[in-house]
């Protein structure tokens, strides 16, 4: 695949980066979570945790948190624009099917959207990105093996569920493809290509299709061909402090794009100009032991909420600049 380079910096000076975040602004706000990894908000004031405990957990303002239907293997979470919550299953975790559903957290109701694509069964549907329009995006990272991190088998792609529920994929040949968020115009799609260590991003055209794929923004650390989990979990955590396996992205309101390093505990963000910098990084994974997946919320967007699967929680810091309000929040 042939790509063009992006950049980011093109008719921008120098921006200022987000301000970093120390470990002791974080707060613990749900723990006991059984491999937590997606999160989503509403506005107002839940939020969507995908978990062991069901399909999908819904932590209410009470702090309670309640959760409906029965687990395949929740991932990644978004909320469509009429409140309904949109689970990625990784199928590959637990040797079964990979299906894109969504919720009623109102009613209960669980539909599955797309089981299968081109005649294949989905295994590891990964991460769902939603738009205004009523499009749903969803990344399928590959066919496994699932712990192979660093893969070099290009066999990821992105499918798009149309608003009459025709799925069709946009976007193949990617390396371990895992998060998904759109900018603040929906004019572009970006994605997390875990394997490669750094961010692509597609032009999204008015039919849902993508098309002239750049990757955005600088390499986010090392890479290893065919890395494998349990190799990279053995490396001592100074070392694992380099490594630019990417995960959860989202933007801030401002045109920051905020990227998870579950393996090296670290939250980085490419600016507009198309540099990156630290947000935070926990070597001893005190506050943010393998975070997978961030989103912000509360009544201004400035609640930054991450999930830490390897701890089993979800903590919560208060940033300099709100998120962006996704598909189901109020235009700002």
């Amino acid at each position: 695949m042939a790509l063009a380079s992006c950049a980011p910096s093109a008719g921008i000076g120098r921006t200022i980066g987000p301000k970093p975040l120390a470990l002791a602004d974080f707060t613990l706000v749900r723990d006991n979570l059984d491999a937590p990894e997606g999160i989503a908000s509403s506005p107002d004031g839940r939020l969507f945790i995908s978990n062991g405990g069901g399909a999908i957990g819904v932590l209410e303002q009470d702090g309670t948190l309640r959760q409906i239907g029965k687990a395949l293997a929740p991932n990644g979470v978004a909320v469509d624009r009429d409140g309904r919550v949109i689970v990625a299953n990784m199928g590959l975790l637990s040797q079964g099917p990979g299906p894109l559903q969504r919720i009623d957290v109102a009613t209960g109701t669980i539909e599955t959207l797309v089981s299968e694509l081109e005649g294949r069964q989905l295994v590891a549907s990964n991460g769902p990105a939603t738009t205004r329009n009523g499009d749903i995006y969803c990344t399928h990272s590959s066919w496994g093996p699932i712990g192979n991190i660093g893969t070099t088998t290009a066999a990821g792609f992105i499918y798009r569920v149309a608003p009459d529920g025709r799925a069709s994929i946009v976007a193949r040949g990617l390396r371990g493809v895992n998060g998904l968020c759109l900018d603040a115009r929906e004019r572009y799609l970006y994605a997390s290509l875990t394997a490669e260590g750094r961010i692509r991003r597609w032009r999204r055209q008015p039919d849902g299709s993508l098309n002239d794929p750049q990757d955005y923004g600088p390499l986010l650390g090392v890479v290893v061909p065919n890395h494998q989990a349990r190799d990279i979990r053995a490396i001592v955590s100074a070392e694992r402090a380099d490594l630019g396996y990417c995960d959860g992205i989202a933007f801030d309101a401002v045109g920051n794009l905020w990227v998870t390093l579950p393996f090296a505990n670290r939250i980085v963000a490419i600016t507009p100009d198309g540099r990156k910098v630290d947000i935070v990084h926990d070597p001893e994974g005190r506050m943010l032991s393998s975070p997978t997946n961030l989103c912000w919320g509360g009544a201004d967007l400035r609640d930054l909420y991450v999930v830490s699967r390897a701890s089993g929680v979800v903590v919560k810091a208060r940033t300099d600049v709100a998120g962006l309000p996704l598909a189901n929040w109020p235009r700002v």
